[in-house]
């Protein structure tokens, strides 16, 4: 099964869609939107809840944009950088800036990767 991720505005146009009075059925609007009827049906259920919708951005943007500078450095130099690497110096740069409450969790690199594009 692949998994896909849509924009915050991708979904709110199937769901202005969908409120539409057009007689159109779900099973329509998915296919023409190319999305399966199960994730439209789960957005038209969390359309009540907006962070069902909304994609939550870094909590701590200033530590992220240093370490994926770094890690982007230490690439171009021919060196590679492992989970626990990255993990390690999002540590030191969070115990440095005083950000006690931050804990570099697996689930937070995880999102770090994604938001950065990096593999």
């Amino acid at each position: 099964m692949v998994q896909h991720s849509y924009s915050k505005h991708q979904k709110i146009r199937v769901l202005k869609r969908w409120k539409e009075p057009h007689g159109l059925t779900l099973r329509d609007i998915a296919r023409r939107e190319k999305i399966g009827k199960s994730c439209i049906s789960r957005w038209i259920r969390n359309e009540a809840n907006p962070v069902a919708i909304k994609r939550r951005g870094a909590v701590h943007p200033e530590l992220e944009k240093e370490l994926a500078r770094w890690v982007l450095e230490e690439r171009s130099v021919g060196l590679k950088v492992c989970d626990s690497h990255i993990r390690e110096t999002a540590l030191e740069i969070a115990k440095r800036d005083d950000l006690a409450e931050f804990r570099a969790s697996v689930g937070w690199l995880v999102n770090f990767k994604k938001r950065h594009r990096l593999s």
